[in-house]
């Protein structure tokens, strides 16, 4: 089908992810409607000053049966309030599985990456009930897009899809580290930079544990903790706390200078998909450290483009130690880290191709 369509977007209203695939979709000209639950430790959502409308989804535990059953209900209504030509739910055990249970059509799921990797039992089922339902797919790493296949997701129904990095925002810094410290009110000296959320997932203990062990070589390294959320978080007692800044959410507009301000950036997941940070991280010329999981050796080669380690803290303060001793090295991984992103991550291109398919899906609908 050609020409600008109606695309119902299911997933957390507030979260980035869901926000800018909608604002993405509303640039190619769609007509885009929203509708989930709201995430209390992320701002408002800015789909609304955007003039997206969006739909909060019933505020009951979703993990119970009742629970379940009204969201599918609700989802019901939903789809017949906006007649979407396509429907795109986010998280495979939630919003993409009452989609499917409420046979949305045509309806595309996109796993995020813990919510099929870290699934319970009751998760897997329900992942297992969407894939089989869904019309197609998609995720952000071939190691995800396998792990949809072992679920029973049909291997000619997936699509691998990025988030993609706007290259024309996330650039390297013109004035140097220095005056992006500035810009953001850090103190100067060598920085670490860690950009995930405090979710036990990201490890962030381990990063502490490494800058520890840093801090005492390198008195004046500062180590920067950026995460997602609005309200004020501790990480219990530090190492060097003087040094140490932990910092909730800022506009995204803000972020490049986060990383534009760092000598290093680490992310050191256990589990992850071809996570936005490590590659805007990268556009930005950020020498990045980042955890081995199946993910990265799809495009990232080590000391070319990255430091791969283990997620230990001694490994993390090798790494770490390296880039920041050795400019040469430093040098390489930020130009190599560009280059990568964009060869193989431009959003612009991204986000055409996955505005093609919907329009394909679109078109197959009789």
């Amino acid at each position: 089908m050609s020409g600008p369509l109606t695309l119902l977007m299911l997933g957390t209203v507030n979260h980035p992810h869901v926000e800018h695939l909608s604002l993405a979709m509303q640039e190619l000209g769609h007509r885009v409607v929203v509708g989930g639950d709201v995430e209390p430790s992320l701002p408002e959502s800015v789909l609304p000053a955007a003039g997206i409308d969006i739909h909060v989804s019933p505020q009951v535990p979703r993990r119970t049966v009742a629970g379940a059953v009204k969201h599918v209900r609700w989802t019901k209504r939903l789809l017949r309030e906006v007649r979407p030509h396509v429907v795109h739910a986010h998280w495979i055990p939630g919003f993409a599985f009452f989609a499917a249970a409420a046979k949305a059509s045509p309806l595309v799921v996109m796993a995020w990456g813990s919510d099929v990797l870290r699934a319970n039992r009751r998760q897997l089922a329900a992942a297992r009930y969407t894939l089989r339902r869904a019309d197609l797919a998609m995720s952000d790493s071939a190691a995800l897009i396998a792990r949809l296949e072992e679920l029973g997701a049909p291997p000619d129904r997936t699509f691998l899809i990025n988030w993609g990095v706007a290259l024309d925002v996330f650039t390297p810094a013109a004035d140097g580290r220095a005056a992006a410290r500035a810009r953001l009110r850090l103190d100067e000296g060598p920085t670490i930079l860690s950009p995930r959320s405090l979710s036990p997932v990201y490890n962030i203990p381990t990063i502490v544990e490494a800058f520890a062990r840093l801090g005492r070589v390198h008195e004046d390294l500062r180590l920067v903790v950026k995460h997602m959320d609005v309200a004020v978080r501790e990480l219990g007692e530090l190492p060097h706390p003087e040094r140490v800044r932990l910092i909730q959410h800022v506009p995204y507009e803000q972020m490049p200078d986060f990383y534009r301000a760092a000598d290093v950036c680490v992310s050191i997941a256990s589990s992850d998909s071809s996570p936005r940070s490590a590659w805007e991280a990268m556009a930005c010329g950020t020498p990045l450290v980042v955890s081995d999981l199946p993910w990265v050796h799809e495009l990232i080669e080590h000391e070319r483009h990255a430091l791969v380690v283990p997620i230990d803290s001694d490994a993390v303060a090798d790494a770490v130690q390296r880039i920041l001793g050795e400019p040469d090295l430093a040098a390489m991984l930020a130009a190599n880290g560009r280059a990568l992103v964009e060869r193989h991550r431009d959003r612009s291109v991204e986000m055409q191709r996955l505005s093609s398919v919907y329009s394909g899906l679109a078109g197959g609908v009789s």
